[in-house]
C-alpha cells in the first residue's frame, strides 16, 4: 500500500494543488507556490509548495506581503508529505498565522465508494442547491453545528459561483419530510479530472446515526463518477475518518490548515 499511496499523492499534487482549477478561484503559480484568491476577494489559499528549508522565512514573508490587498484572509495548507512540512509549520506559526485542527487526506476509487454507500440509503431527500438562495440551506445546517465560525464568508462566496454558473463545484443537501436542512455536502471536480474532492460533509446533532452523511457521499460519488472521475479524495476531520474507512477511503497523507487574518474589513 505505501507504493499505491506515495503513487496517489504525487498524482493528487499535480492534479488537485499545483495544477487544479478551483471553481470560484483564480490560480497564480508563483514558480514556489501556487496561489488560488477567491473571485470575491475573501480567501487566499496556498495549495502547493516547492522550495527549501533556507528559504523558508523569505517565502512566507513574500506571500503574506503579496496576499495584502487582494484578500481577507491568507490560509496555507501544509501536508505531512511536504518538503519542509515541520519547519513551515514552526514558520507560520511565530510569523502569526493560527493553527487549525488537523485533518486527514483520504482516497478511493470512485466505484469503491458506489458499492458500499449504495448499502446504507437514508429516507431523507437529497437534491442538488443550484441557485444562490438555495445556500441558506447550507448557512442553517452550518450555523447550528459551528455556531463560532465564520459560516457567512463561505456561503457567500458558494452563492457567488453559483450566480456565474460554474460547472466545476456541485452542491447538495439532505432535507427533513419537513423541508428542514439536515445535513449538507458539496464536491469540487473539473470536469474530467482524475479526482474529485469531498467537501463540506456535516450533520445536524439529532439527525446524526440515520445515514444521511453516508447517503451524501453515495450522491456525490454517483456526480463524480458521470463527469468522469476515477478517484473521490476527501480532507477528513475526525469525526468523519471512521465512516470514510468503513466506505473504503484510505489515508494517505495528513495535513494541517495555518490561518491568518490579512484585513479587518
Amino acid at each position: 500500500m505505501d507504493v499505491i499511496a506515495a503513487e496517489l499523492r504525487a498524482l493528487y499534487d499535480v492534479v488537485m494543488r499545483r495544477d487544479s482549477h478551483v471553481a470560484g478561484y483564480a490560480r497564480e503559480f508563483a514558480t514556489e507556490t501556487a496561489r488560488y484568491t477567491s473571485l470575491t476577494g475573501s480567501l487566499r489559499y496556498i495549495l502547493w509548495h516547492q522550495f527549501s528549508q533556507a528559504r523558508i522565512a523569505e517565502i512566507v514573508a513574500r506571500e503574506t506581503a503579496d496576499a495584502r490587498d487582494k484578500a481577507k484572509v491568507l490560509i496555507w495548507k501544509v501536508y505531512e508529505h511536504d518538503t519542509p512540512s515541520s519547519a513551515l509549520r514552526a514558520q507560520l506559526i511565530a510569523d502569526g498565522f493560527d493553527e487549525n485542527d488537523p485533518s486527514t487526506l483520504m482516497v478511493a476509487p470512485v466505484e469503491t465508494i458506489l458499492e458500499q454507500a449504495q448499502l446504507h440509503p437514508t429516507k431523507l431527500r437529497i437534491r442538488e442547491l443550484q441557485t444562490p438562495e438555495s445556500m441558506d440551506a447550507y448557512l442553517d445546517i452550518w450555523n447550528h453545528v459551528w455556531p463560532d465560525e465564520p459560516n457567512s464568508r463561505y456561503v457567500d462566496d458558494y452563492r457567488s459561483i453559483l450566480h456565474r454558473g460554474d460547472p466545476n463545484v456541485v452542491f447538495f443537501a439532505a432535507f427533513a419530510p419537513d423541508e428542514e436542512p439536515v445535513s449538507s455536502g458539496y464536491m469540487f471536480h473539473q470536469v474530467g479530472a482524475q479526482f474529485a474532492l469531498l467537501c463540506g460533509g456535516t450533520t445536524k446533532t439529532p439527525w446524526r446515526g440515520q445515514r444521511v452523511y453516508t447517503s451524501l457521499v453515495a450522491e456525490r460519488a454517483n456526480s463524480a463518477m458521470n463527469r468522469g472521475a476515477k478517484y473521490l479524495s476527501v480532507e477528513a476531520s475526525a469525526e468523519s475518518l471512521t465512516i470514510l474507512q468503513k466506505l473504503g477511503f484510505v489515508a494517505i497523507s495528513e495535513l494541517m490548515f495555518y490561518e491568518k487574518a490579512l484585513s479587518e474589513s
